[in-house]
């Protein structure tokens, strides 16, 4: 099943960013600040969890390639998962 995360301010990801997220749901729709979106996947491998999100186009038509990233930080409230973005993998 796929569920919207929190939409996010800016149309690119970044190091530092805070992201709301299902608690019971690994599979999202991300939605960018210029409304575009890009599927997203929590997998759980090793010590900490990595978000992999697919390519998308912003608004702008600038293309973003898909993308792993390493998460930082979880914090679990209530039904909600808070994600922290480490570096994104090359």
């Amino acid at each position: 099943m796929t569920v919207h995360l929190f939409q996010t301010s800016s149309p690119h990801l970044a190091s530092g960013m805070i992201l709301d997220a299902p608690l019971e749901y690994d599979d999202f729709l991300l939605q960018f600040g210029d409304e575009t979106e890009a599927r997203a996947e929590l997998v759980h491998a090793g010590e900490r969890p990595l978000l992999i999100v697919g390519g998308y186009m912003t608004m702008d038509g600038t293309v973003v390639d898909e993308c792993t990233w390493m998460v930082s930080e979880v914090t679990v409230r209530a039904d909600r998962r808070i994600l922290r973005l480490g570096e994104p993998l090359e």
